[in-house]
């Protein structure tokens, strides 16, 4: 088996449609769930959001963009980021070239970006938070089913235990 090295942009041919069009879904949710704060109505105090002429519109608007759209674009940009992940994989394997290193090189480079981003335009950046996980990413993917399971199970555990320690010590851990 001969090793290809050639590493470069996925063709039209390879690109999933669908993971394309929810990636976009998910970017819109983000801009939409963040127009508050690029408006700067998050900043004002209640009583100044009250005196504004669209006050009573502003809350009904701001409960629905709240239960339709916060949180939801997040969630399903995260799950396209795992399936990204495995797609950098697959291909990588079908290659024989090394898909880790690609996928760290990848992390490295959206580190910086985010970092720079959240320095000097935006101080709500989350892609700083998915560059730092995605580095520890590699390390789940030759685990058997029972073990990611586990492993997701002692994540989605973690950020309540913490909150029980905080409480009933006192102690932040922050």
């Amino acid at each position: 088996m001969t090793r290809q090295t050639n590493i470069g942009p996925t063709t039209e041919k390879q690109r999933y449609i669908i993971l394309d069009a929810l990636r976009g879904m998910a970017l819109l949710a983000i801009i939409l769930a963040n127009f508050p704060e690029f408006g700067l109505w998050s900043f004002l105090s209640g009583e100044e959001r009250q005196m504004m002429p669209t006050a009573s519109t502003d809350n009904v608007v701001r409960y629905m963009q709240y239960f339709l759209i916060d949180g939801k674009g997040y969630t399903l940009f995260s799950l396209l980021f795992g399936c990204g992940f495995s797609i950098i994989l697959e291909h990588a394997l079908q290659r024989g070239t090394g898909g880790i290193l690609l996928f760290y090189r990848r992390m490295t480079i959206l580190l910086l970006m985010a970092f720079c981003h959240l320095m000097f335009i935006w101080s709500g950046d989350i892609l700083c938070l998915y560059a730092t996980l995605g580095m520890i990413l590699p390390l789940f993917h030759q685990l058997s089913n029972k073990g990611l399971l586990w492993s997701a199970g002692i994540l989605l555990f973690l950020p309540v235990a913490m909150d029980f320690l905080q409480q009933a010590t006192g102690i932040s851990i922050a």
